[in-house]
């Protein structure tokens, strides 16, 4: 294994190498080579022809006396051209036709035009070239005049050779008044051009003989643009990144198992061999230079990978804050990029958590919760889930428990989340069950042992299965059921038992199901905290606009901020690094920055300590925003005097709060749609009659989540005992849950519908 991947981390290091200088090779080529050329020369005649105002073909009607003759030599096209004053605009021209009359050539990817030619003649030495674009809207073949004159004025110098550039080239005024061409499409057009054209254009020294020396036109382009250039070299950095991300990940797992296997091996020399003393702490240094650097790598990859999905998950959230404008389609897609998202982070937060707890780094926060609140949402998430496979679930909370203890929230809402989650998994029919019930206490007045017990009755485990299962990366079912995990879930949930001071213990058997539980001891809070309101959605805010300084390398990440900022109505201003920022500060003014951390030529970090020192600036609020989301970052950046610290992805709404609270805004919100408290188990619901439930699952086959958010809305109205019933509808329909939906209206289908005759 070790040999495998030392040769893929010298494959990942080569495909680096090649993909670097692959990538300075075409831009250097792009730069300085890659160029086309279109070129009109006696080498290239293109059928050069000459023709003046006498002519009446194509729908002319100059009715003119000049008289035009052509000579060609081995080096030039040579015009002499009487120009005669009877034509109201009189007139020479070389012609070179391009390709087909009607299909031309496209000329629309050359960047300048060379010229190597010489004028001889009294008065104006003008010229106009002319870019003849054949168009079946405005075009007939019949009529000259109806092609698209592009124009460039020459206004001829003493020096034979010069360019222009493509850009110069215009629409002939006179072309769009004769043809009445719309505004909209007046612009430049050279997919299709027929002909290019070299005129005279003195129109007031008639009777003399002016000489036109034509040696060369040169049309330059590059044969790819910039822009495409670097799409595909971004796309080829991604697919090396995500080699190398899978590499890394490999080798990570492999330094575990390693580093597991060199503790084992140390532990049992130090029992039979006291003196290899000397070697273990040798042999224990080493390890810890391995869990430094892994560490690192960690902290690394993190970045990386929260950077991108800054935004993805900001654009998600942001777009779905227009849902009302988006198709059902959409919406179902918008949620799904969103979910998928959401499962990345946590996947990078489970590795980060692992790493945490095994390098004694991971701390707990215990706070006041109020246990049957804190449990009730939790068996409703996974009610849900529950009914998307067609479970039943049973949540059960014993009397005699604490109305609110001091405990780590969020860990234990992960632990629970877990195990529940792998009941729901591992569980083809049946149930999920969650108890929590008191336990033989410890003796102090102020504590509580509370057990927590995870039921279900799906596949079971055998004994050798039960000995890995909270092993890191270990997954011991089948290949089919390990769709969408990495093997952490357990191992992290272990771990955060014994932190709390508990441990999980596992009963189980193949096909009878399973049961974790784990008993902890908490301390019994005083009081129950308050229920915290549920935030409203800010659209905008009252009194004066704000301005807001995004600060950013990213442009992804700038881009989600200020769509969001302008959204809610502050004007915004962007920069890509803290110098660039420095320098906005006077002419934009901002009344708070957004500083990422992480930027070239100077950091956010090291920009917030020179505004603090700015006369004016020092007390503007700053909230640093970064990727690096572990407590050293953010300790960091207050110590650099930033107002704020928020971890990439940025939750949108903690952000507009952060900013409401540092502004002092008063904000102007849309009230989200809140499903009315369940009452208890779906028994007690008053359930519709059967033909509107069977109305309600033909809409669910269909997927069409408006009508049925609609239908459900009439049925409060109907009758408010349909409200409980109602709300559940209206809640799944809202976050697009289709296959919760269909099992919740199957259920009372299959119990209260009757069949058509």
């Amino acid at each position: 294994m070790t040999q495998w991947l030392s040769r893929s981390t010298r494959i990942g290091y080569v495909l680096v190498i090649l993909l670097v200088l692959t990538t300075a090779v075409l831009l250097v080529w792009q730069h300085y080579g890659m160029t086309r050329t279109l070129e009109i020369s006696p080498q290239h005649p293109h059928g050069a022809r000459v023709t003046d105002d006498r002519d009446t073909t194509g729908g002319n009607r100059s009715n003119g006396n000049s008289v035009a003759s052509l000579t060609v030599t081995k080096d030039a096209f040579i015009m002499r051209c009487y120009l005669g004053a009877a034509a109201t605009y009189p007139y020479c021209k070389f012609q070179f036709p391009m390709g087909d009359p009607v299909r031309g050539i496209d000329m629309s990817g050359y960047d300048t035009i060379s010229f190597d030619l010489r004028y001889t003649g009294r008065g104006w030495h003008v010229l106009k070239l002319h870019l003849m674009n054949f168009e079946p809207e405005f075009s007939t073949p019949s009529d000259w005049n109806s092609q698209r004159f592009n124009e460039l004025l020459i206004n001829v110098p003493d020096q034979p050779r010069f360019t222009a550039p493509m850009n110069a080239v215009r629409t002939a005024d006179w072309w769009h008044f004769s043809r009445q061409i719309p505004l909209s499409k007046s612009y430049v057009r050279l997919d299709h051009v027929t002909t290019v054209e070299l005129a005279t254009d003195n129109y007031r020294d008639t009777g003399q003989v002016i000489t036109v020396e034509l040696r060369k036109i040169e049309f330059r382009g590059k044969w790819m643009s910039r822009a495409t250039l670097m799409g595909w070299l971004v796309a080829g950095w991604i697919v090396c990144g995500v080699i190398g991300l899978s590499l890394g990940l490999l080798h990570f797992r492999s330094d575990l198992q390693a580093n597991k296997t060199r503790v084992e091996q140390l532990a049992a020399i130090d029992r039979e061999r006291k003196e290899a003393e000397a070697a273990r702490e040798t042999a224990l240094a080493e390890a810890v230079a391995l869990a430094r650097q892994r560490s690192q790598f960690l902290a690394q990859m993190s970045h990386e990978l929260r950077t991108p999905l800054n935004a993805i998950i900001g654009y998600a959230d942001l777009l779905g804050r227009d849902r009302d404008h988006l198709s059902e389609r959409l919406a179902a897609g918008l949620a799904t990029i969103h979910e998928s998202g959401q499962h990345l982070l946590t996947l990078i937060n489970d590795i980060l958590d692992l790493a945490r707890v095994e390098a004694g780094k991971m701390e707990l926060h215990p706070a006041a919760v109020h246990l049957e609140t804190f449990l009730q949402v939790l068996a409703n998430i996974m009610r849900v889930k529950a009914e998307e496979k067609g479970l039943g679930f049973s949540y059960e909370l014993a009397p005699g428990l604490p109305s609110a203890v001091t405990v780590d929230e969020t860990r234990l809402r992960q632990v629970l989340l877990n195990l529940l989650g792998n009941a729901v998994k591992f569980t083809d029919s049946g149930k999920v069950s969650l108890r929590v019930r008191p336990a033989a206490a410890s003796g102090a007045p102020d504590m509580a042992r509370l057990r927590f017990e995870v039921a279900d009755s799906g596949i079971g485990m055998s004994a050798q299965q039960l000995q890995r299962i909270f092993q890191p990366f270990e997954q011991v079912a089948t290949a089919q059921r390990r769709e969408g995990g990495t093997g952490l879930g357990l191992a992290i949930s272990q771990q955060l038992v014994q932190l709390m001071g508990g441990r999980i213990d596992v009963a189980s058997a193949p096909g009878k199901g399973s049961t974790f539980s784990f008993e902890i001891d908490v301390p019994v809070a005083a009081a129950a905290p308050a229920a915290v309101a549920p935030h409203d959605t800010p659209t905008g805010y009252e009194g004066e606009r704000k301005r807001v300084l995004v600060v950013d390398d990213v442009p992804q990440n700038r881009a989600v901020l200020l769509d969001l900022l302008q959204e809610t109505g502050f004007i915004v201003a962007a920069a890509t690094n803290g110098l660039e920022c420095l320098v906005l500060l006077d002419s934009f003014k901002p009344d708070l920055i957004l500083m990422d951390v992480m930027m070239p030529v100077m950091d956010g970090n090291e920009t917030t300590r020179q505004i603090r020192h700015m006369p004016g600036w020092g007390d503007i609020p700053i909230i640093a925003v970064t990727a690096s989301a572990s407590p050293d970052d953010e300790r960091k950046s207050r110590d650099a005097g930033a107002s704020a610290f928020l971890a990439k992805p940025v939750d949108q709404d903690l952000l507009l709060r952060t900013i409401g609270r540092l502004l002092a805004l008063k904000w102007i919100a849309a009230q989200p749609t809140v499903p009315a408290p369940e009452g208890g188990e779906e028994a007690a619901m008053t359930v519709p009659p059967a033909e509107e439930i069977e109305t309600l699952w033909q809409l669910a086959q269909i997927g069409n989540m408006r009508k049925i958010r609609e239908h459900a809305s009439y049925l409060r109205g109907r009758d408010p005992a349909y409200a409980a019933f109602a709300n559940r509808l209206d809640t799944l329909a809202q976050g697009y849950h289709s296959k919760q939906l269909a099992a919740f209206v199957a259920r009372f289908r299959a119990e209260d519908a009757v069949p058509p005759a």
